[in-house]
């Protein structure tokens, strides 16, 4: 069973995400950019508990159990792609963070709020001699 929900405010085109016990959280996260149509945002803020975590950091990859409390979540959305970084600690007291991949389940709850930029169109490319992809704007390259 999902417990997946999104809730628009289209006046401010601010969107809450909220999951269950279960749920797959950036999976849930490209689901909500896809349905609603996100194709340029900001991943403003993230709570919530897992079971099981999975990021990148250092150049290394964690894939650990839980349980884990989500201090933060916070990115972009570009070309309707997340790139979202994590702070949780464990039950150890421990601190863990980084890039968030997918396969992230949720333990109790997990909520987010996304704010949808339509008057941006991102995108992510080489660009400026760079050698890892970095944020650029479809309609207005120069950045200004």
């Amino acid at each position: 069973m999902s417990y997946f929900r999104y809730y628009q405010d289209r006046k401010s085109n601010a969107i809450v995400v909220s999951l269950g016990l279960g749920d797959l959280l950036m999976e849930s996260i490209k689901k909500t950019a896809e349905k609603l149509e996100i194709h340029t945002g900001i991943v403003l803020t993230g709570i919530g508990s897992l079971t099981k975590a999975n990021f990148n950091y250092g150049g290394k990859t964690y894939d650990l159990d839980g349980p884990f409390e989500v201090t933060n979540l916070c990115g972009t959305i570009a070309s309707f792609e997340p790139h979202i970084h994590i702070s949780m600690v464990g039950a150890d007291g421990k601190f863990y963070g980084g890039h968030l991949n997918d396969g992230c389940k949720i333990y109790t709850v997990a909520e987010i709020s996304i704010l949808k930029l339509d008057d941006l169109q991102l995108t992510r490319k080489l660009r400026d001699g760079s050698d890892i992809n970095l944020l650029d704007n479809a309609y207005n390259p120069t950045g200004r």
